[in-house]
């Protein structure tokens, strides 16, 4: 029940985010901060690995947005509201995955992979094979847990892609996978949450 309210929080909140200004995102960056701290979680740590997509975000809004020019220098010109709005979307950005983050950080994997299953499980009528798409799902997740603590450079990407797939060690841990079925409370919480998607779009 805990994990449902604060799955359906976060998805209230990433509803919410599309459509917040530069205060209220500060607002809720000062509070991802003070959880960071309270619960030591390296969210400094997300904020470096997308500090390059931060960064070109600032810049394209910023140089390319028409508005009063705060710079001027031959064919660059910055002007105050691209700034303002590459700061209020780049904040929006971040406090995304710090929201994904959480989410990641305190509702345990089994729950996602049921959630998933879950949404899609109405297309079994349109000829979906639900015992093969809960396979992929559970090694797909496996994978991600598996590779999340897994460094290598760009450069040697491929070179790392191809040295797993001719690996023959498996790094499979579900061996049995249980049937996933929705209930008639999973269906409420559907209903519950586009309702308050919607209401979130109208006002």
């Amino acid at each position: 029940m805990q994990h449902s309210l604060l799955f359906f929080f976060g998805l209230g909140l990433l509803v919410f985010l599309s459509s917040t200004d530069l205060l209220v995102n500060l607002l809720i960056l000062t509070f991802f901060f003070t959880i960071s701290i309270i619960f030591n979680l390296p969210i400094l740590s997300v904020i470096r690995k997308i500090k390059y997509f931060i960064i070109a975000l600032l810049l394209i809004y910023t140089l390319s947005t028409p508005g009063e020019i705060i710079f001027y220098y031959s064919i660059v010109s910055a002007t105050k509201e691209g700034l303002f709005l590459g700061i209020n979307n780049s904040l929006r950005i971040i406090n995304t995955f710090l929201t994904i983050m959480l989410l990641m950080k305190f509702i345990p994997k089994k729950f996602f992979i049921n959630f998933i299953i879950k949404i899609f499980y109405p297309l079994k009528f349109a000829g979906l094979n639900m015992d093969n798409f809960t396979s992929r799902i559970f090694l797909t997740f496996d994978y991600l847990e598996f590779y999340k603590n897994f460094s290598f450079k760009f450069s040697d990407f491929t070179k790392v892609i191809n040295s797993q797939i001719n690996n023959k060690s498996p790094i499979i841990k579900v061996k049995v996978l249980s049937r996933v079925t929705p209930s008639f409370k999973d269906y409420c919480w559907v209903v519950s949450f586009f309702s308050i998607f919607i209401l979130i779009q109208a006002f």
